[in-house]
């Protein structure tokens, strides 16, 4: 491992949402997305899958969040399958909410949001598909397939040939694979390259796309370069989160050793910005206030 760099084996971890009504949220997060409710009380409601915890939601914000306000965009999903995609697919057609479906060439994906306005997206990995990606000296990025062909990353997924990976048995898998994991998740940003500064300088992520012009900035690690993204394609009508609004509480990043953990401490130290440590766990903010907790794996 480079100097400064988290491992390759670095992942995230559970994301903390705020929502306005457990109750109402639970049918779009248990019976759409299909997670398992862990754990449930008034206030927090813990799913994921194979009793691993992948998203908690936390009871008690006030109003939606807003579609253009700073902070959270999505929080993805992944599946390793295609097949296991189809049956998301499927849930989602069957549950009447409102979904749109992108082909990112490097990925497919399903988009859906709670009541409380936080992004969902269920995603199935391709990196197979794509040969090259092209930056135009003006920043805009171009994907090319291994058939030659030039993509966007943008365009519109076919469910209907989704849909048909699962044949015509009728049958639709109530939950998530037990090997479903939370891919990467995805912010709006006022300042994403103040951000990138943050994430890539002082806690040891690795660049990748970083393009005003394509409105994406995001970094990740050797394994997984796309782990924690924002973008700007709210431009001049990004606006703050009212006060109380759903959104992100934290997320959490899962580092391979102790010893990793105690020099992203020190690094948050030599910058300034202020931390917390307590029970093997540190917590900090990124400069737009986005909270992270970073644990070690197997604590």
């Amino acid at each position: 491992m480079s100097e400064g760099l988290l491992a390759g084996a670095t992942h995230l971890g559970p994301v903390h949402l705020r929502v306005i009504d457990i109750t109402a949220a639970l049918p779009v997060w248990r019976d759409a997305v299909g997670l398992s409710v862990l754990g449930e009380d008034d206030a927090v409601a813990g799913l994921g899958v194979d009793g691993k915890a992948l998203i908690v939601l936390h009871e008690g914000a006030e109003v939606a969040l807003p579609q253009k306000a700073r902070g959270l965009f999505h929080v993805a999903i992944h599946v390793t399958t295609r097949r296991d995609l189809a049956h998301a697919a499927a849930r989602l057609k069957a549950s009447g909410l409102r979904y749109s479906a992108q082909d990112h060439l490097i990925s497919e994906s399903l988009y859906v949001s709670d009541p409380s306005g936080n992004g969902i997206e269920i995603c199935f990995d391709t990196p197979e598909r794509l040969a090259d990606r092209q930056e135009a000296p003006d920043g805009r990025v171009t994907l090319i397939a291994t058939d030659g062909s030039a993509h966007s990353g943008l365009e519109p997924l076919n469910v209907g040939a989704l849909l048909r990976d699962l044949g015509n048995s009728g049958h639709v898998e109530a939950r998530l694979p037990a090997n479903a994991f939370i891919g990467h998740i995805h912010m709006r940003a006022g300042s994403p390259e103040t951000l990138m500064a943050f994430y890539v300088g002082v806690l040891g992520f690795r660049p990748h796309i970083q393009s005003r012009a394509f409105g994406l900035f995001d970094c990740g690690t050797d394994r997984r370069p796309h782990m924690v993204a924002f973008n700007i394609w709210a431009r001049d009508e990004l606006r703050e989160p009212p006060a109380g609004a759903a959104g992100l509480q934290r997320f959490t990043v899962v580092l391979d050793a102790a010893d990793e953990l105690a020099a992203v401490a020190e690094r948050l130290g030599q910058a300034g910005v202020p931390s917390s440590e307590a029970g093997g766990a540190l917590d900090c903010a990124d400069p737009e206030g986005n909270r992270l907790r970073m644990v070690v794996a197997g604590t």
